[in-house]
């Protein structure tokens, strides 16, 4: 498809074209006429700008660029982004011109390495302190300002909260739930993503809605996201991605 539109110019062409496609996915194209140029769009799967000095990069995660570069842009739904040696061109769903905020993050690249372990998931409960610690910001005080400048309303007007998580990800909201329940004594349910969109539930619009996903890019988690916004819960909700390899500042 985008060959039978290409016309010249490759970023008009992947933005024309994407309006097209359906179902998630995340692309990169080059083309021999502007071989110092990558044009990518993000629809439903992650996609990441590697911002360097002189070089910039298109992977679908940050880990993947460790080593090359520690400041990254996270793209948005529907975004279109044309980078070249120089520059980062955005434009939005609407094809209008878009900023995306470029954040730091050091990217631990022995995460993806066995290293002394067995087996990586003996790796990653050796690991949990240190993911405790990188998790947790280093402050003096935990406060909800943590979360966001409307946290601390957010948090008042929520009278429940829904775990959304599939595998390893719905055992730590398990653990989250009877942390919620003790501690806070708000009531806290568990879902299992890949289930949640396909049966009728109760929506509650006041429900705090926290998103738990090991890779972040997980798709039934992504999908229950949407099916909860989808049901009114549009105003409140938290994503928390799992990734011992990742410290941003």
């Amino acid at each position: 498809m985008i060959h039978s539109k290409y016309r010249g110019d490759l970023f008009l062409t992947v933005r024309d074209a994407v309006k097209e496609l359906h179902g998630a996915c995340a692309i990169a194209l080059i083309h021999k006429d502007q071989p110092h140029t990558v044009v990518g769009a993000r629809q439903g799967s992650p996609l990441v700008v590697g911002v360097g000095d002189g070089e910039n990069f298109l992977a679908s995660d940050a880990l993947a660029l460790a080593g090359s570069t520690d400041r990254f842009a996270f793209l948005d739904e529907g975004d279109v982004v044309e980078i070249t040696l120089n520059g980062v061109k955005i434009v939005d769903r609407d094809g209008m011109p878009a900023e995306r905020e470029v954040s730091v993050v050091a990217a631990y690249g022995g995460a993806v390495e066995l290293g002394p372990y067995r087996h990586f998931m003996q790796k990653e409960i050796f690991e949990q302190p240190r993911v405790i610690t990188d998790t947790i910001p280093q402050t003096d005080r935990f406060s909800a300002e943590l979360f966001g400048a409307n946290a601390a309303e957010v948090f008042a007007d929520i009278d429940s909260v829904l775990i959304l998580a599939c595998g390893k990800s719905s055992y730590a909201g398990m653990t989250a739930k009877y942390r919620f329940e003790s501690v806070a004594k708000i009531p806290t349910q568990v879902e299992i993503a890949s289930e949640y969109r396909y049966r009728e539930s109760v929506p509650n619009p006041r429900a705090l809605v926290v998103v738990i996903s090991l890779s972040g890019e997980t798709a039934d988690t992504l999908a229950a996201l949407k099916h909860a916004q989808a049901w009114g819960i549009n105003t409140r909700w938290q994503f928390v991605m799992w990734l011992p390899a990742l410290w941003s500042g």
